[in-house]
């Protein structure tokens, strides 16, 4: 495979913006140069309306209400660290499930005006997502005061940068608005897409591993929460990259690999949820501080008494 080229990754893969890019460098001008995936699952008639990719949807939408609990769950630990860099990361993680559901479904089907806007608002959104994850993992180091007005504004700010450059590069990607980012000149993007996100997801296992191992003095509970979510995150991108195309044949098209790397993710969520709940349970003790006394508010008073 060429770096840079998506012609053999979308051969195999239903990627939404597989309709939006040609092969790379290609020279051709034709309705019929864009690359299409070899199998796709069928699409279902309701009420006069084509929808697509509906075994997917459902998991997306149980995605979104076990995403809602998890942020109910993490609202109730009122002292634990990362607490509100925790539920923007979920908060992102419901933005993205939603846009998927959109581009899915078929709400705005491949082909129409608002397409390429919306796939590049989702790939905007899914590196916010490794973004705002790995900036609430650092946060664990206490490089900086964890939920604290500045440091939420520098979260917002940093994402709100991250979304916009990756949207700039995908919907210029998609339009072909500048000669050196064009739908037959994919490079670019396929760094955002597939070297850069991965990077920082690297980059927060790596800092969860030392936390573990380090900081928590080989917390197994902690190490297994962290192993599972790393089996489930591979998992869905091996059933997506590797054998959507296998199970789309084998199952005659009436699913593919989106369904299941969807509900693999749907763990993967759960678990990065578990993992984060058991590095931050120590804290209960300054909630139930905090409940003894209720003038101390503040979770780093609360802290600083009980250290005195």
């Amino acid at each position: 495979m060429t770096f840079g080229d998506f012609q053999q990754i979308c051969e195999k893969t239903p990627l939404p913006l597989c309709t939006l890019v040609k092969p790379l460098h290609s020279s051709t001008n034709t309705p019929f140069d864009r690359i299409l995936t070899k199998c796709y699952a069928r699409s279902v008639n309701l009420a006069n309306t084509l929808i697509f990719e509906i075994g997917t949807s459902f998991i997306n939408i149980g995605n979104l209400i076990i995403l809602l609990m998890i942020i109910y769950l993490v609202r109730l630990r009122y002292t634990s660290v990362a607490r509100k860099e925790m539920i923007f990361f979920f908060w992102t993680l419901i933005t993205h499930t939603i846009s998927s559901l959109v581009i899915d479904t078929g709400v705005s089907p491949p082909g129409s005006r608002t397409y390429a806007y919306f796939v590049s608002f989702e790939i905007a959104n899914m590196a916010v997502v490794c973004w705002s994850l790995l900036f609430a993992g650092l946060s664990s180091f206490n490089f900086w005061d964890d939920g604290s007005f500045k440091t939420m504004i520098s979260l917002y700010v940093s994402s709100s940068f991250v979304f916009i450059v990756n949207y700039m590069v995908a919907i210029f990607t998609f339009k072909g608005w500048s000669p050196s980012l064009n739908n037959s000149n994919t490079t670019v993007l396929f760094v955002f897409y597939f070297v850069l996100n991965p990077v920082m997801l690297g980059t927060w296992l790596i800092s969860q591993i030392v936390i573990c191992c380090f900081s928590l003095v080989f917390n197994w509970w902690a190490i297994g929460a962290l192993s599972l979510t790393c089996f489930f995150f591979a998992a869905s991108q091996v059933l997506l990259f590797a054998f959507s195309e296998v199970i789309c044949l084998n199952l005659k098209h009436y699913v593919d690999g989106t369904i299941f790397s969807s509900l693999s993710m749907m763990f993967c969520y759960m678990m990065i949820y578990k993992y984060w709940d058991i590095i931050t349970f120590d804290d209960d003790e300054y909630y139930r501080f905090t409940e003894m006394v209720p003038a101390v508010a503040n979770k780093h008073e609360a802290r600083l008494l009980l250290q005195n």
